[in-house]
């Protein structure tokens, strides 16, 4: 996508580029802002939707609240659409940011009351893995609950070449996504903007570059529900 809004995507509509099914990840915008951009008011239901502001702002208002709430840079926001809610975004310009959509159990998503919260950075807290720098967002030592079954997002940065064995899980959908520099996955070389799908792995032995960041996204391949895909 080009224009003010330049995004990659490495997962729509509950598949991988590839076409592979995304377990319960729906949806997954990387997204550069080349100027201010306003999103409009627009609706959502049952997904739970997070936004990571890596650089810059982003103005958020819904109908769940009464006023615009601004996120920085390091600041995290969680939507849990539920039965519906409609949400605007202003967007500053240079602003780079995530935006992922999860299936927390569609069907029965659409009976609870929508909400949202704000994570500011200041909450969030890093430990050492080896030679990496660790951040917990959910799962782990990370402060946002969500109702994704088995869902943890970790980010993962170095500032020296270095070499870590990194675990999934059983039975686990993953992604790993470059942010900046580059990595090396189980043998598969990455640079920025590059996404890796890993199923069923238990680890996988990650390589960062000096200043290289990662983001490990890893929910259950085979949730107790059906995932909705396609909508």
């Amino acid at each position: 996508m080009g224009g003010v809004l330049q995004a990659n995507k490495p997962v729509v509509g509950g598949h991988s580029a590839d076409g592979v099914p995304s377990a319960g990840l729906f949806y997954w915008s990387h997204s550069h802002f080349t100027d201010d951009f306003e999103f409009g008011l627009h609706g959502h239901e049952g997904f739970e939707i997070m936004t990571f502001v890596l650089d810059g702002e982003n103005s958020h208002f819904d109908t769940a609240g009464t006023t615009w709430v601004p996120l920085h840079s390091g600041d995290v926001q969680i939507i849990r659409a539920g039965s519906g809610i409609s949400h605007n975004e202003r967007v500053a310009k240079g602003t780079h940011a995530f935006q992922i959509w999860f299936d927390p159990g569609y069907a029965e998503a659409l009976a609870r009351t929508p909400d949202y919260r704000d994570h500011p950075a200041s909450t969030f807290t890093s430990q050492s893995l080896g030679a990496f720098e660790v951040t917990d967002y959910v799962g782990g030592r990370g402060p946002i609950e969500s109702r994704v079954e088995g869902l943890s997002i970790r980010r993962m940065a170095s500032t020296v070449p270095a070499t870590e064995t990194v675990a999934l899980g059983d039975d686990r959908y993953s992604v790993l996504y470059v942010i900046g520099g580059s990595a090396t996955v189980d043998g598969t070389p990455m640079v920025t903007d590059d996404a890796l799908v890993v199923q069923g792995s238990e680890e996988v032995e990650v390589t960062l570059s000096a200043g290289a960041d990662l983001f490990v996204v890893s929910l259950a391949l085979h949730p107790g529900y059906t995932p909705v895909r396609g909508r």
